[in-house]
């Protein structure tokens, strides 16, 4: 699982855990707070009624009712106040609040009542101002209603927020990947700073350009060894293959002698090929050859397939093209793309059946201006754990019925990453085919 979505669903888990644990509470908490607001409101009535006995006294408020008591509800008989006069005196107890059953409309109904005792001119009284609890019980579900609701829009514009700045803050992690897979060989050009406030990001993206420069002088290193070594052997190996001719042509030879240097002779011409086409992928990848052709990429196939016809009649294989609009690479290096092209069949039919075989060349032109060319053969399937080393050097996967030293793809994947050529490998049982992604072409004159 990727890391933002990781990220993800452990933001949307916590966002999910914390909203079910308040949808939990929200209802108690509500209750609560609608009985502690309504309580607040009874004491704040108690005071203002305390204070208008102080200022116009108690008979003010039992004139023209019972002389011990009065019983008042508002229109709608949600509130009441009752004012008694007690039957003896006491000592003043504490005010409480408790939900006691009172009458409304000829029904008993539960209201949250506030008693108070106290003492007036020396007579004890008992002050019950009353809500009910139907009315608290609606504010009560208007508040969980809208709770509820604010809840759901705070968790998820908060979620959405959060995927947000996830996906901001993770965007150099993508812009790392692409400049990684943007890297064509082991010597890729300085890529500039990325450009983030982020640390940690700031210090991956340096240990990769660490890394990248370590590889790139290694790589040259060898490159440059195997280029003074290549090219010094080959001095010596010509002069052996001299000696080895001038020994022919002398008299009296005997038989085994001259079969023994005929095999050295063929011995140091593979040696020597080997050489050259060292020399071959170190003078590409050190950037020595020019690039100033417009190739027709259809003609160049055309002249690799007839140089391989011969082969191609031995081993009774079928050759079919279906090339879409005009493939074309500008700049080119003509000399350099014919190799490629020449490898990349040469082994089509080196590895197809041994009879009966077909290879399929197909293109067709991009949106974008590319152009991808398939060239697919039927041979033997080739293990997919070692398709990723398909193009490295000395690399053989073939029994060694074939002659060969596993240096034809290597020169195919230098060619490419010179012209800019993408280039994969896919197998399976109905053969193997190799993907090129020629780019596209630009006017010689730019």
């Amino acid at each position: 699982m990727r890391l933002r979505q990781k990220l993800v669903l452990l933001t949307t888990l916590s966002k999910g855990l914390m909203a079910g644990v308040l949808l939990l509470a929200l209802p108690w908490a509500i209750e609560v707070f609608a009985l502690r607001h309504t309580e607040a409101r009874l004491r704040g009535e108690l005071v203002k009624v305390r204070q208008r006995i102080e200022r116009v006294g108690v008979t003010s408020f039992l004139r023209g009712q019972e002389e011990d008591q009065r019983l008042h509800y508002d229109l709608l008989e949600d509130e009441f106040i009752d004012l008694r006069r007690g039957g003896q005196l006491h000592p003043i107890s504490r005010d409480t609040i408790a939900t006691l059953p009172r009458r409304q409309q000829g029904e008993m109904v539960d209201f949250r009542v506030l008693r108070a005792s106290f003492v007036h001119d020396g007579q004890p009284y008992t002050l019950e101002i009353g809500k009910s609890m139907e009315s608290v019980e609606d504010v009560y579900g208007l508040l969980r209603s809208f709770a509820a609701y604010a809840l759901v829009f705070a968790v998820l514009s908060t979620l959405l927020i959060e995927l947000g700045v996830i996906n901001y803050l993770l965007r150099p992690v993508d812009q790392i990947v692409q400049r990684l897979r943007a890297v064509q060989g082991p010597t890729p050009p300085p890529l500039p700073a990325l450009q983030t406030s982020t640390w940690d990001f700031r210090y991956l993206d340096d240990t990769i350009q660490q890394m990248l420069q370590k590889i790139r002088t290694v790589f040259e290193q060898e490159r440059e060894f195997i280029a003074n070594v290549s090219h010094e052997l080959l001095t010596p190996i010509s002069i052996l293959q001299n000696r080895f001719e001038n020994m022919l042509q002398a008299e009296n030879l005997p038989e085994e002698a001259e079969t023994q240097l005929v095999t050295s002779q063929k011995t140091l011409q593979r040696l020597t090929a080997t050489l050259r086409t060292l020399l071959l992928i170190s003078r590409i990848e050190n950037a020595q050859f020019a690039r100033p052709d417009r190739v027709d990429i259809r003609e160049l196939l055309g002249e690799v397939v007839e140089e391989l016809d011969y082969r191609l009649l031995d081993q009774h294989i079928t050759l079919r093209q279906q090339l879409e609009g005009t493939p074309t690479m500008a700049p080119a290096n003509r000399t350099l793309l014919f190799t490629l092209f020449y490898n990349l069949l040469s082994n089509a039919i080196k590895y197809n059946l041994p009879e009966d075989g077909r290879i399929a060349l197909t293109g067709a032109p991009q949106a974008d201006g590319a152009y991808i060319l398939v060239i697919h053969n039927t041979g033997k399937p080739i293990p997919a754990e070692q398709l990723p080393h398909l193009f490295e050097r000395f690399r053989r996967f073939d029994d060694g019925r074939v002659e060969g030293f596993g240096l034809g793809l290597a020169v195919v994947r230098s060619v490419a990453q010179f012209h800019f050529i993408r280039i994969t490998a896919e197998s399976d049982e109905h053969g193997t085919s190799f993907t090129l992604r020629l780019p596209p072409p630009v006017s010689l004159s730019e």
